[in-house]
């Protein structure tokens, strides 16, 4: 049995309410202090919490009792008028279409563009079965229309599976304008750090740029600049998580070119510790660049081992020039697919040999 359930705004309410119920999984709405409404899905591994109105971000989530998103100075969203900057803690968040990245002097965009913060105007429940297994999703729907300028609509799912630790994460645009859509896209993710996790994934140390971004002033600038002259010599070092001998303040971004398997995937995995693995999977072939962000500060604590995009981070202008724009035709439509998640010790030491092999 598939369904549909769409969502109104007085559906929800500080009271937590089930909307449904299929074996293990489970959807229910809320609405945080801040009045931001919330569903949280949930698979017996674990949940996510998805911001259905505000840009489909998902807020939270944890699988294995392993909570993975970002720390931050929000303990919860906040209603943003502006710019994801005015609650920036999410796990996830889609950026684009019109630009990405922050704006330089030269730009005039939104950071990260519309899509962030974007208020949807419809948004749904799915459930069902397919040939994986049983299955529990939110999606909704987000139509930009600019007059003489654009007319797309975006619609984003996450969909959990019954007892698995990994999110699919689907980003599906069309071009309604009787002219070309130009834009640029990147699934910004976002997990929490861990001193003593090593970093593997399916891209060579040469082809991994760090980007010397530093504000001038900024109090850690000495050590971070010292820090990106040794990345610069040896990127190798980024791949143990240690603050102590490490210095991301506010933030260190690096554009890295993955290569993909037999299967036309990519893999990138923060092994921790006690053997569980956070864990990336994207698809080179269809978004070309991984963007590497992380920031570790007093307020922040965030670890994007792969930002997957279609361009780099640095502002329309400089994408332009660059050549990384992409159109779509009138009528024409494309859908990205990641995946995301926890693995457990078992499958996340298969995956980590399977890294190694690729990368032999």
């Amino acid at each position: 049995m598939n369904g549909q359930i769409e969502l109104y705004r007085d559906h929800f309410s500080r009271d937590t309410r089930t909307v449904v119920t299929l074996g293990a999984l489970s959807a229910e709405t809320f609405l945080y202090s801040t009045g931001v409404e919330a569903v949280r899905i949930q698979n017996g591994a674990g949940y996510a919490v998805i911001l259905p109105y505000m840009g489909q971000m998902v807020w939270d989530m944890e699988f294995y009792g392993h909570r993975g998103t970002m720390r931050s100075i929000y303990s919860e969203p906040m209603p943003c008028k502006q710019t994801y900057g005015e609650s920036y803690g999410c796990f996830l968040m889609h950026c684009g279409l019109s630009a990405i990245g922050n704006p330089t002097a030269e730009d005039d965009h939104l950071p990260h563009g519309e899509l962030p913060i974007a208020a949807y105007q419809k948004a749904y429940i799915l459930f069902g079965e397919d040939e994986r297994g049983r299955y529990i999703a939110v999606s909704g729907d987000y139509e930009h229309k600019r007059c003489y300028e654009y007319n797309y609509l975006f619609r984003p799912e996450c969909r959990l599976y019954e007892n698995e630790g990994v999110m699919e994460i689907t980003a599906h645009f069309e071009n309604r304008k009787d002219l070309p859509l130009e834009y640029f896209y990147l699934c910004h993710i976002n997990y929490r750090p861990q001193d003593g996790a090593r970093l593997f994934y399916t891209a060579r140390h040469s082809d991994i740029k760090a980007h010397h971004e530093v504000p001038a002033g900024y109090p850690a600038e000495a050590a971070t600049n010292a820090y990106l002259d040794r990345l610069d010599k040896d990127p190798s070092v980024m791949d143990l998580i240690d603050k102590s001998t490490q210095s991301y303040a506010p933030e260190i971004v690096f554009t890295c070119k993955y290569f993909a398997d037999e299967k036309g995937d990519a893999h990138t995995m923060q092994l921790l510790p006690d053997g569980y693995a956070c864990y990336v999977r994207h698809r080179p072939g269809e978004l070309p660049l991984g963007i590497r962000w992380i920031s570790r500060t007093e307020d922040e604590d965030a670890l994007g081992m792969v930002l997957p995009a279609t361009a780099e981070h640095l502002g329309y202008k400089y994408c332009k020039r660059m050549g990384y724009e992409r159109y779509l035709k009138k009528g024409e439509s494309i859908t990205y697919r990641m995946t995301t998640g926890i693995l457990d010790p078992d499958a996340a030491a298969a995956m980590k040999k399977r890294i190694d092999d690729l990368n032999k």
